[in-house]
């Protein structure tokens, strides 16, 4: 009976050992943030005197949990008032490779988002890395693996704003491929086949999302609507891109008072609709044939058939060729990505003018980024858009001519980069927002097009400027010296070797000849009078 009884206790014991020895085996499990705030308000319920032995057994915790939590409780307490708007989440709080780095683009994020702006991860590299460089941390470098743990760590994700490719005719699409484009590669050479295509531009519109605060709510506003209609134009190797035509609302905006319409760098018309039509398209080709007869040089042009593009029989030097009805998102290059890079990088640009005027304070400390877009002028605008195309790379153009099967020798094999948006150090999000603006009128016969076209031009003549465009200061040569002169010093400061200054100083000529004008002018009108 005894040696049952005490085979009895030694398995009691054996369990007992073996209970202990799989605790002590077991994973620490870390706790939430809220658990922690759990168990010291469970403890200020205790009696003041009671042991931390006696609150491990009430709580069921371990006594060093205990003390790690009374001794750090000010500083939970405090993380838990600042969580508890998305209470729960957070375990051990984590800090990045350069914490410095990480909590200035987080306070500069907070203060761009509140006034509107739209961010999306590759600024947020740049801004970082540029705020290292601030902090002398030259080594940082932003990486993706980076960017993704800085989001998670401050809840922030990409939020969007709520507020006809596969119908084409890929059957009529090959057919033109198989029996035009053969023609069309023997009898020109890849420099004299070119293409043209319009497109729409909310030229003021903000991104329609943003990166944010997860327990912030992104609310949405109206966009702006104003728009121009911009014809691209372009030959296969990309050598030759074309002066952009860019269709406005009016006539006579304000912020060209005192500038040369000719003297613009784009070919400038306007309709009340800022639309397309039959007559410009007419005018912009004629003149370009004519230019081209005193170059004696003969192209082909590939533009899709619509009501704006009328046929021709009076042109000379240019054969011009419609592309087969429903097939323009398959063969037109223009459709392959030129005009979808083009404005990546315009929006690129808006979105780089927003946050410098915020950086710089520009407008006020207040103004928003809605704002600050709302005072973008048309003639911004234009400046932004050549600018873009301008920076459109040639092998671009020449990968989406030979995606739609114009490639020849003289051009590469198209890659499969061709359909990829160029790469931007700014958002690229929101390029559907003006996917489908019209360019034209669609219902419109040529006749209705040319009398809207001679009705327009009579109304924004007798019309007033645009009440949203600010008139423009002229600029006087004193300031054009002292801008000069400026260049002059940027130009020859350290690290801006191969820096343009021949260029520098024809400006510096023709600036000098037109103050000495103006002070022989100034003379002679003195002399007269006296």
């Amino acid at each position: 009976m005894i040696s049952v009884f005490i085979n009895w206790i030694l398995l009691l014991i054996a369990i007992h050992l073996f209970v202990n020895e799989s605790t002590l085996k077991m994973p620490r499990k870390d706790l939430t943030l809220k658990n922690k705030i759990v168990i010291l308000d469970e403890i200020k319920r205790q009696p003041s005197n009671t042991s931390f032995r006696d609150l491990a057994e009430i709580i069921n915790v371990p006594k060093t949990t205990i003390s790690r939590l009374l001794k750090n409780e000010k500083q939970l307490r405090d993380e838990w008032m600042s969580h508890k708007e998305k209470p729960g989440t957070s375990k051990r709080k984590r800090e990045g490779k350069d914490p410095d780095v990480e909590e200035a683009l987080d306070q500069w994020f907070s203060a761009v988002t509140q006034r509107g702006v739209s961010i999306s991860g590759l600024i947020l590299k740049a801004k970082a890395e540029e705020l290292a460089k601030k902090f002398d941390h030259c080594d940082f470098v932003a990486t993706d693996g980076w960017l993704s743990r800085w989001k998670t760590r401050h809840n922030i994700k990409f939020k969007k704003l709520h507020g006809e490719k596969s119908s084409a005719d890929s059957q009529s699409a090959e057919k033109w491929k198989n029996t035009k484009v053969p023609i069309y590669l023997s009898t020109y050479s890849p420099d004299e086949i070119y293409n043209a295509d319009e497109t729409g531009l909310y030229y003021r519109a903000t991104p329609d999302g943003s990166l944010c605060y997860k327990h912030i709510a992104l609310s949405g506003f109206k966009k702006a609507m104003d728009r121009i209609t911009i014809l691209c134009c372009s030959n296969m190797t990309g050598s030759d891109k074309q002066k952009l035509l860019i269709i406005g609302k009016s006539n006579k905006p304000r912020c060209f008072k005192g500038l040369r319409i000719e003297s613009l760098p784009v070919e400038y018309h306007a309709n009340k609709n800022a639309w397309m039509t039959s007559e410009i398209f007419r005018s912009w080709l004629t003149t370009w044939d004519k230019k081209l007869q005193i170059k004696q040089r003969k192209i082909l042009l590939l533009v899709d058939n619509c009501a704006a593009h009328p046929h021709l029989d009076n042109l000379k030097n240019i054969q011009l060729e419609f592309l087969p009805a429903n097939t323009t998102s398959l063969v037109q290059p223009m459709d392959m990505g030129i005009i979808q890079n083009l404005k990546t990088l315009y929006r690129g640009k808006l979105v780089n003018y927003i946050l410098e005027s915020i950086d710089g304070n520009i407008f006020t400390i207040a103004s928003t980024a809605r704002e600050i877009s709302g005072k973008i002028n048309i003639f911004q605008a234009i400046q932004f858009i050549t600018d873009s195309w301008r920076a459109l790379k040639t092998n671009t153009i020449q990968n989406c001519f030979g995606y739609c099967g114009l490639k020849s020798i003289e051009i590469s094999e198209p890659s499969d980069e061709v359909i990829e948006i160029s790469q931007v150090n700014n958002y690229i999000e929101f390029l559907s927002i003006d996917t489908s603006l019209p360019c034209y009128d669609e219902n419109g016969d040529f006749e209705d097009a040319i009398v809207e076209q001679i009705k327009s031009k009579h109304q924004t003549l007798e019309e007033p400027d645009d009440s949203d465009d600010e008139e423009l200061l002229p600029v006087t040569n004193r300031e054009a010296k002292q801008c000069v002169d400026t260049l002059q010093r940027y130009f020859m400061q350290d690290g801006n070797d191969g820096s343009p200054m021949s260029a520098l100083h024809i400006c510096t000529d023709f600036v000098q000849l037109q103050s000495s004008k103006n002070k022989r002018q100034t003379t002679l009108n003195e002399f007269v009078q006296f």
